[in-house]
């Protein structure tokens, strides 16, 4: 991974409840909305955060969705899928 030393650094707070401030210029560059779905990958104790928006958007059409989740908002999907999960630990 290589890193730009000259790029903007932004620096973001986390809070007593274990939750990341993102510095507001930085959210609005994003694009991001309040009540998004982030994506979070640790690598080698750094901290990536991906919008799950995007990532949806880059794997369309490499997978079939099934006919109960065509017309449900990708929230709704992602907290079925996460019951369900939890339904067979």
């Amino acid at each position: 991974m290589d890193y730009n030393f000259l790029e903007i650094t932004y620096t973001a707070t986390l809070t007593g409840k274990q939750q990341l401030t993102i510095p507001a210029e930085l959210f609005r560059k994003l694009n991001w909305e309040i009540g998004q779905k982030v994506l979070l990958r640790e690598e080698n104790g750094l901290l990536s955060i991906t919008s799950a928006l995007d990532q949806i958007d880059r794997l369309a059409g490499s997978v079939t969705v099934a006919k109960k989740f065509k017309s449900m908002p990708i929230d709704q999907m992602i907290e079925y899928a996460t019951a369900e999960n939890h339904k067979q630990e």
